[in-house]
């Protein structure tokens, strides 16, 4: 199955590029420019998981939470409770990647 090239969070789509170069890390999300990128040649299981947490990242940038370092357990648990099960809802075809890959 094709990798997903955007996501939708919170109504504002970003583009995910797979041609991210770091040392340091495999992923950033760019919230100026709404772009995810990820390091190329990443395993899939590890992409899938680098993809995962910067879509996070931009779940948090668009909450009330966005200038908050340290979260308290309630609000990690809103955050995925709530917020990135609707990103899966309005990701259809994400949400088909993702399953795709954890069965894999």
């Amino acid at each position: 199955m094709i990798k997903p090239t955007s996501v939708k969070v919170f109504g504002q789509k970003y583009k995910i590029k797979y041609d991210y170069v770091s040392e340091e890390n495999h992923g950033i999300t760019d919230f100026d420019t709404n772009t995810i990128s990820i390091a190329s040649g990443l395993p899939e299981d590890k992409l899938l998981r680098v993809l995962m947490h910067e879509i996070t990242h931009a779940i948090i940038n668009g909450t009330p939470l966005c200038n908050r370092k340290r979260f308290i357990e309630e609000e990690v648990c809103d955050i995925v409770g709530f917020h990135f099960i609707d990103m899966l809802k309005d990701n259809p075809a994400l949400l088909e990647w993702v399953t795709k890959e954890i069965e894999e």
